[in-house]
């Protein structure tokens, strides 16, 4: 019979490695993370928050790598995440990026950037990413269709809105 330790080790590592990775996600999107039953996840993030290795705010729904980050959430962090795992399991590998990128991760067949746009800082995107030479295809999270004209920067694939219930929407910039 294997022990609890033995069969919440690879998810318990993995989540810790999520929120090492990503500080702060909603309590949704790390059940969602995972392919085993929602139950043996709760179980497990009950456990790590009883040990005191992850941190949970009831109130909120926020899982955290340190109590701080329930003060000050990173959400465009938690919208790029909603993202992300729109793409299921055909994720590859995935990390966090440097501005402007929020995350990079890979799919089975190519490469990917998910961008927050602020509102207001369309030039600013512009200018960093018109001339980059990276080839990966490009997400980008804006906050309507109207910042979307705004920007003019290659390989962008789609941009999309995130709702604070995690829903994603998808949208093509019109040619």
């Amino acid at each position: 019979m294997k022990t609890r330790e033995e069969i919440y080790e690879k998810e318990g590592a993995a989540l810790l490695r999520i929120l090492s990775t990503y500080h702060t996600l909603t309590y949704e999107q790390v059940i969602r993370t995972f392919d085993k039953k929602p139950e043996t996840i709760q179980n497990l993030v009950s456990n790590l928050v009883k040990q005191g290795r992850i941190f949970y705010d009831s109130e909120t729904g926020l899982l955290c790598d340190r109590p701080e980050r329930i003060a000050s959430p990173d959400y465009e962090m938690i919208a790029a995440y909603w993202v992300l795992l729109d793409f299921g399991k055909a994720l590859v590998y995935h990390t966090s990026g440097e501005f402007p990128i929020t995350i990079t991760f890979f799919s089975e067949d190519d490469e990917y950037e998910i961008i927050y746009v602020q509102s207001g800082k369309e030039l600013l995107i512009n200018r960093v990413l018109s001339k980059a030479k990276e080839s990966a295809n490009r997400l980008l999270i804006v906050s309507s269709l109207e910042q979307a004209r705004q920007i003019q920067i290659p390989n962008v694939i789609a941009f999309c809105t995130v709702g604070q219930d995690g829903k994603v929407s998808y949208y093509r910039k019109g040619r």
